[in-house]
């Protein structure tokens, strides 16, 4: 329902919305608080489709942006206490937590940027009939270049052409469930999260309704 409604939306804007966005500076100067959603090619929005929360301002906006989601695959699991394989579900969980600015140069070019805490956990994951529930939290700057225009009917849509991150802290949890842990399955939970890095993408959708 709410990728629908999302839709929905980004239809209206493209079909008929940026004729009202004649002067996006002063529409936003007019506002008090506005609504929206925010999405793209980057890993915590794509899959927590965050809600957005600003304060818009003619030349600074300040906002909160908080959302969750879950992703869920199969994968083939080796036990080697019985020697046989068997299948396993796996359900991902992601969380996405922002306080975030804008810097407006111009009417509707701007540099976005902000604090974020990222978090990703693995419930019940399982190697060689060990079970771990396994969660890994990043804190990170973000700070990229945009476009976003404002409308006279209340709306507002953004694209980030690119937004990037560089890592202040990150944590990684491993809590054993069940099963007889050795240094190799403690070895392998920990090394999921490892590779994560500062979470970048492009091309970032916020859209939304303010008044």
């Amino acid at each position: 329902m709410k990728k629908v409604l999302s839709l929905l939306v980004l239809s209206v804007f493209f079909c008929g919305g940026f004729v009202f966005a004649v002067d996006s500076a002063s529409n936003r100067k007019n506002m008090t608080v506005r609504l929206g959603m925010k999405t793209g090619t980057h890993l915590m929005y794509s899959t927590s489709t965050p809600f957005v929360l600003e304060i818009p301002g003619e030349v600074l906006t300040f906002g909160l942006t908080y959302g969750s989601g879950k992703y869920s695959y199969s994968y083939t699991d080796y036990n080697s206490s019985t020697g046989y394989y068997s299948t396993k579900a796996q359900n991902i969980n992601f969380s996405t937590a922002e306080v975030t600015g804008r810097y407006y140069i111009g009417d509707s070019f701007n540099i976005p940027f902000g604090y974020a805490n990222y978090n990703i956990s693995y419930p019940d994951w399982v190697y060689s009939g060990v079970t771990y529930d396994i969660d890994y939290s990043i804190t990170q700057l973000n700070y990229g270049i945009g476009n976003e225009w404002t409308y006279e009917w209340g709306g507002f849509f953004g694209i980030d052409w690119y937004q990037s991150g560089s890592i202040l802290s990150d944590k990684v949890t491993v809590k054993l469930k069940s099963g007889t842990e050795t240094s190799t399955t403690l070895a392998k939970a920990t090394e999921i999260p490892a590779d994560i890095k500062a979470f970048a993408g492009i091309l970032l959708i916020t859209f939304g309704f303010g008044f």
